[in-house]
């Protein structure tokens, strides 16, 4: 199964229709159960720190960070900028817990990178092989280059906070904290959520 079917099952899992092609904001909304399938595994595969104990968090991640991605590539950026960033920067801080370092946290969030585009590259949206989306793929790497700011931002900070006020070394996740985790980013994805039915709705008057 090539990256682009993967996104198209999950569309058609979640009843959805596929949006305006040339658009790769919805194009990608349309296909982001497939991404943050794909951005799970590479992470859950690649040999790091994601236990089985963390894959719910993991995949809660994946889909969350996912979910804004649409948003951030459309009309309404300035209202998911803040919840991309937020979810961003605790993937980072989560990422110091883990005991990784700033350049492997970068590197987790890079692979979100590489899965879109490879995904466009293998079902592209229309246009997209003409030059049409030169402004949506620079908006796209803008979009993840913000996300990989903000990780390194969460994991600095966290580390910092440990060294001034802790023993200098971030605790482990318990079970609590990765549910604790997992809640917060449900919770800012059912906001991204409300906030772009909102828009859209406003949008259509």
């Amino acid at each position: 199964m090539t990256h682009g079917q993967t996104g198209d099952a999950g569309s058609l899992a979640t009843g959805g229709r596929l949006a305006n092609p040339t658009d790769l904001g919805g194009w990608l909304k349309d296909r982001s159960p497939g991404v943050a399938e794909l951005w799970t595994e590479r992470l859950l595969t690649g040999g790091s720190s994601w236990t089985r104990a963390l894959e719910p968090m993991a995949r809660s991640f994946c889909r969350g960070l996912v979910s804004f991605l649409p948003g951030m590539l459309g009309p309404y950026r300035a209202q998911v900028l803040p919840l991309w960033s937020e979810c961003a920067e605790l993937f980072g801080s989560v990422a110091a817990r883990r005991g990784l370092s700033a350049g492997d946290v970068i590197e987790e969030f890079h692979i979100l990178r590489e899965v879109v585009i490879r995904m466009m590259f293998d079902r592209p949206p229309a246009g997209l092989e003409d030059g049409l989306l030169l402004r949506e793929v620079l908006q796209l790497n803008r979009a993840v280059d913000i996300g990989v700011t903000q990780a390194s931002v969460g994991h600095t900070d966290l580390l910092f906070f440990s060294l001034v006020h802790g023993s200098g070394v971030p605790e482990p996740l318990s079970r609590g904290d990765v549910d604790q985790v997992c809640e917060q980013v449900r919770t800012m994805q059912e906001e991204g959520g409300r906030i772009m039915r909102h828009l859209e709705r406003v949008g259509r008057r």
